[in-house]
């Protein structure tokens, strides 16, 4: 038998380079590598490199000094703990405007890397399907306490639905000041309706602020008190007992109404990300935790010392590939409003 001939063993070993490539793009739909990456622009690399922390920090400053001028396809932008380099995420090639815009005095403080799809809002649809057994989850904390005459105020979950016209979102948190609770979600989700009901359509509360774009957090005020009343549970997951945040590489749980309760770690803090449309978010946190629409302004708590940490924003990707999301942390929303976490049943 004659040995294969050169061209033959060429394309064998460009097939098997193409079947790794396809496990790496599963293995992390939303920030995944392709299979001819974008060539870097003046003052960019796609070289992984330990760079100055100053030098990979002012690199962040300027990129997000120039956030009203983004182009549509750089989604994401954030400083890469490990190597201190600002990280740019970009989908698709990376055009001669996206080149221009991440381009920085100093050649290795910035580095591109692909990402397979734009981040987007996760906020859904009423009435849109969720993933098997949560609708029944929802149902059964709707029927604690269920409106009747003299029964107990049902306690506001993180993680369940709420709604106003045409949007759902998730419960995030219960908050107070002096003697008045708040319910904190997601700013784009408050954005789209004045009154926010809860999984049995029982009117929560009204709107009294809403952050976004800038940051992404919106407060209802619960008005009905008699109905409703504040709680640190998630469902699916701890009751929450403090917000001290979690650190790069800790593990996260989110809970979500469309999706349920999913974890992951935390990959990176103070990220910038883009939406489009001129809508760009800063301070997020990006965590390997996926999320479907319907789930935005759900809890993320760590599950081991049931710490509060955020309400989602976005992401890429689904639950049933996987993706990448990005939370609004507590703490600063707590700290501006002068909101106290509610923290027990």
């Amino acid at each position: 038998m004659r040995p294969p001939r050169p061209a033959f063993r060429a394309r064998a070993l460009g097939s098997l380079l193409a079947a790794l490539a396809a496990v790496v793009v599963l293995g992390n739909p939303a920030l995944a590598s392709t299979p001819s990456p974008p060539a870097p622009g003046p003052g960019s690399t796609m070289r992984s490199a330990t760079v100055d922390p100053r030098a990979g920090r002012a690199a962040k400053e300027r990129l997000d000094d120039r956030r009203n001028r983004v182009p549509g396809n750089v989604s994401a932008w954030w400083v890469d703990p490990a190597t201190h380099q600002t990280v740019v995420a970009v989908v698709g090639p990376a055009t001669r405007d996206a080149r221009a815009f991440v381009a920085d005095q100093d050649p290795t403080a910035v580095r591109l890397q692909p990402m397979s799809a734009p981040v987007r809002p996760l906020d859904g649809p009423v009435g849109e399907r969720r993933r098997p057994g949560v609708r029944r989850q929802q149902r059964a904390v709707a029927a604690t306490g269920a409106g009747a005459p003299g029964a107990p105020a049902t306690p506001l979950v993180g993680g369940t639905a709420i709604t106003t016209t045409g949007t759902r979102c998730s419960d995030g948190f219960s908050a107070r000041h002096d003697t008045t609770t708040y319910l904190l979600t997601a700013g784009h989700c408050t954005a789209e309706g004045a009154t926010w009901n809860g999984p049995d359509r029982r009117r929560i509360g009204s709107v009294v602020r809403t952050d976004y774009p800038g940051a992404d957090y919106g407060i209802v005020q619960v008005t009905d008190t008699v109905a409703w009343r504040g709680s640190g549970q998630v469902r699916g997951g701890p009751t929450v007992t403090g917000a001290t945040p979690a650190a790069v590489g800790s593990q996260v749980c989110r809970s979500g109404s469309t999706s349920g309760y999913h974890c992951g770690l935390v990959q990176a803090t103070d990220v910038t990300v883009n939406y489009g449309g001129s809508t760009v978010i800063t301070g997020l946190t990006q965590t390997a935790v996926c999320a479907d629409p319907g789930d935005s302004g759900g809890p993320f708590v760590t599950p081991d010392s049931a710490q509060a940490q955020g309400t989602l924003s976005g992401g890429s990707g689904d639950c049933v590939l996987g993706g990448t999301t990005y939370f609004q942390p507590l703490g600063p929303v707590l700290h501006a409003m002068g909101l106290t976490l509610v923290m027990g049943d």
